[in-house]
């Protein structure tokens, strides 16, 4: 029985061999011959011989490999080359061998491309956004550092883009939309990089594009035909989508020797770009580090002030140009700083920009002016319709309107004694149908709709169809000069005319002296507000105010 399978014991491991995609072999160190299993003229189609027979199928790149093994002094080794087969395909190979004699080294060849290809395609995952298909952070960081290892004469600009309002997508449309609109800008972007140029999708709406052998000027220019190209609008089942862009761009080596600092340095230029109106292109300026700074030690004293209850509302009474009488107030945010005394929203605007502060002071505030409003009702007090402005970020959040809606009645206060006040910007500059759907909402629901600051933005008077306000604000800026310059008093008056035959109320904002006042009675004007009548007040003075003008009615 010993010797039956001591006969068969070399025919099954040729068997082992040729199932497992294996060569045996054995190499003279000194004459460089290689005596080979019988697998190897199925595996690699060379069967023993010189070892240059094999070196010459084997990779360039990694022909050094093999030619290396048994020289390097150490006893056991271990390579991994790709090589060429007879029929012109590419394997990998991986080698195993063990000097055991100066002049005799052994080894095993196998077949390991199976395995290669599969750890190649989890490493190519791991590097690619899987929506996308574009390289993520980490390939981006890679690259980045590669780029810089090997610095373009003429630098590389780094461009950071973000999305403004792409959340209104997801929140509106539905993740597949927002899926698809990232897809689609993509694909743009891939359009538009040419030999060396580099798009990733860091994460959410966030991607990064870098550009080697681009000067400043070139850089810019490149960055706003970006802008031009993914900034346009993206079908979706008979859906318009849009998010307009902003970029931050920074260069190397002026703005930055790292890639870390260059990655940092397009953040604050995108940064400026968004807090400068957005779906803008910012190129990084050294001093934009400080406004940084001091925009985090605002935000953080700011939350702080929140959990003290130093934001109060301060109110501004909106006065009947007919009557004389007050027809309501508007609640403003104001800060009892600690050491710089009480501040207007002037000072801490950065706040009503960050999407997450932005939301907590809006409704810390809400919160406050309906406490009020409840106590004035209580007392026996009316102060007619209450007017609250929502930021661009608050505008944003995707249940800002069912929390104002669901806040009114649980304070059981009417909502037609409510009015919420917009910008211009905040409804122009992001989805027009997601903005119509809120304004509508909040109308379906017997709440007003104030447009802030008309004239000074994009807006038309056809927007005025579009949106279904109504009130509109003429700015300050209109009102400063209406007795002394005869084409902004005839726009005031234009203004005044159209909104008249729209069924809008006009309220002027900022009046200062009794011959603005004057002027605009002159024109129609329904209704103003500004210092001649009073500046914000807190809530006690309001009920002040109104139990004067009640004991003034009664004489």
């Amino acid at each position: 029985m010993a010797d039956g399978f001591a006969q068969h014991q070399e025919g099954w491991f040729e068997l082992a061999l040729r199932a497992g995609r294996m060569v045996a072999w054995e190499q003279d160190l000194v004459t460089d011959h290689v005596s080979r299993s019988g697998s190897a003229v199925d595996l690699i189609g060379i069967g023993s011989g010189p070892l240059s027979g094999i070196l010459e199928r084997i990779h360039p790149d990694d022909r050094h490999l093999r030619a290396g093994l048994g020289r390097s002094g150490r006893q056991e080794e271990e390579v991994v080359f790709r090589f060429m087969t007879a029929e012109g395909g590419l394997i990998w190979l991986a080698t195993r061998a063990r000097r055991v004699s100066p002049e005799r080294l052994i080894g095993i060849s196998f077949d390991v491309t199976e395995a290669k290809t599969a750890q190649d395609r989890i490493r190519e995952m791991a590097l690619h956004d899987d929506l996308t298909g574009l390289p993520n952070r980490t390939c981006c960081a890679e690259h980045l550092e590669r780029a810089i290892g090997g610095a373009h004469p003429d630098g590389i600009a780094i461009m950071a883009l973000d999305f403004d309002y792409f959340k209104e997508i997801n929140d509106s449309f539905g993740h597949e939309a927002g899926d698809f609109f990232l897809k689609t800008i993509a694909g743009r972007l891939t359009a538009l990089t040419g030999e060396g140029v580099t798009a990733a999708r860091l994460s959410g709406d966030e991607f990064l594009v870098i550009a080697p052998g681009l000067d400043r000027q070139e850089a810019m220019a490149f960055a706003r035909k970006i802008a031009r190209r993914v900034g346009q609008p993206v079908e979706y089942r008979s859906q318009t989508l849009w998010a307009g862009v902003s970029i931050g761009l920074s260069r190397y080596p002026d703005d930055a020797e790292t890639a870390e600092g260059l990655v940092k340095a397009a953040d604050i230029a995108l940064y400026r770009a968004k807090n400068s109106g957005r779906s803008r292109t910012v190129a990084f300026k050294p001093e934009m580090g400080h406004v940084v700074e001091e925009r985090q030690r605002l935000l953080s004293e700011l939350r702080g002030a929140l959990r003290y209850g130093q934001v109060q509302p301060f109110y501004q009474p909106k006065i009947d140009l007919r009557t004389g009488r007050i027809t309501g107030f508007e609640a403003l945010a104001r800060w009892f700083h600690p050491e710089r005394g009480i501040l207007t929203p002037v000072s801490f605007q950065a706040a009503f920009e960050d999407p997450h502060l932005s939301l907590r002071i809006t409704t810390y505030l809400f919160r406050r002016v309906l406490v009020g409003l409840v106590n004035l009702r209580r007392i026996g007090l009316d102060p007619g319709t209450i007017s609250f402005n929502l930021s661009n970020a608050a505008f944003g959040h995707p249940k800002i309107v069912r929390r104002i809606v669901a806040a009114l009645k649980t304070f059981v206060i009417p909502a037609e004694s409510f009015e919420i006040e917009v910008t211009e910007n905040v409804l122009l500059n992001r989805n027009e149908v997601v903005a119509r759907r809120k304004i509508n909402h909040l109308r379906r629901n017997g709440i007003r709709i104030s447009l802030d600051d008309f004239g000074t933005g994009n807006a038309s008077l056809s927007h005025l169809q579009t949106f279904k306000v109504d009130t509109i604000k003429i700015d300050k800026s209109f009102v400063d000069d209406i007795c002394d310059d005869a084409k902004g008093r005839a726009i005031v008056s234009g203004i005044v005319t159209i909104a008249g035959a729209l069924g809008l109320t006009v309220v002027a904002e900022g009046v200062e002296t009794i011959g603005q006042k004057e002027c605009l009675q002159a024109v129609g004007c329904d209704q103003a507000q500004g210092y001649l009548f009073s500046r914000p007040m807190s809530y006690d003075r309001v009920v002040d105010l109104l139990r004067k003008e009640i004991a003034d009615e009664g004489r």
